[in-house]
């Protein structure tokens, strides 16, 4: 069983194995929405809209557009939540295609000859935790479908914690970001063929869509 990994999928596994079989392989149970990620939705398609379309940001939003007025400023040609796709020899794909291996969305990106830019967007009260691994795969993406981008310069921007966490990636660290992510990608694969789907009691059980009878740590 070849799996499309992802981000978010990797982290959902190494969060807990057993919430990552049951929501994502055997799609027993959803995620729910709440407040926070409606909220989050919101927010995304507000900055889309005012970078794409250069509509104004909402009022309830308006206090973040320092943190995002100067993505309008970058030069290149710019792209909103556009998919990318590689496969397991790490050559671009389409973002549906049978053999995909790796697929991400950036919230932003701008390519400019040599030079590219990924930002994401977060919603979250506090930067504490935050994670430059997910700028890391964008860019190893970004430099997959773009042969020609030698650099990719990433940012985290927590608009409501107002921080921003900045990376810099080059075509000659790809060798090391896919031999990572091969390895994180390996541990599910792993997991697939020996069936093994422990669970990770955490505080963060009380979020988990799992019921009682799947997992006792509910």
């Amino acid at each position: 069983m070849a799996l499309a990994h992802s981000y978010s999928a990797i982290k959902d596994f190494e969060g807990c194995a057993r919430r990552y079989h049951e929501v994502r392989i055997l799609k027993k149970f959803r995620s729910q929405e709440t407040e926070a990620t409606l909220y989050g939705t919101a927010v995304h398609k507000a900055f889309e809209e005012y970078i794409r379309d250069d509509k104004p940001l909402p009022a309830q939003f308006k206090m973040f557009e320092v943190f995002i007025a100067p993505l309008k400023k970058v030069r290149g040609s710019v792209l909103c939540e556009h998919r990318l796709a590689v496969r397991a020899d790490f050559t671009p794909c389409d973002f549906f295609d049978k053999d995909v291996w790796f697929r991400g969305v950036p919230d932003f990106l701008a390519v400019n000859k040599t030079r590219a830019r990924v930002a994401d967007y977060k919603t979250g009260k506090s930067a504490r935790f935050a994670d430059p691994d997910q700028l890391e795969l964008m860019a190893a993406m970004v430099m997959s479908h773009y042969p020609e981008v030698q650099r990719v310069s990433g940012i985290l921007i927590f608009v409501v914690a107002q921080k921003v966490v900045l990376s810099e990636f080059y075509r000659a660290d790809l060798p090391n970001i896919w031999s990572k992510w091969a390895g994180r990608a390996s541990m599910i694969q792993s997991a697939v063929e020996h069936g093994a789907w422990g669970a990770t009691p955490s505080p963060l059980c009380r979020f988990c869509p799992l019921t009682i009878e799947a997992c006792e740590h509910r």
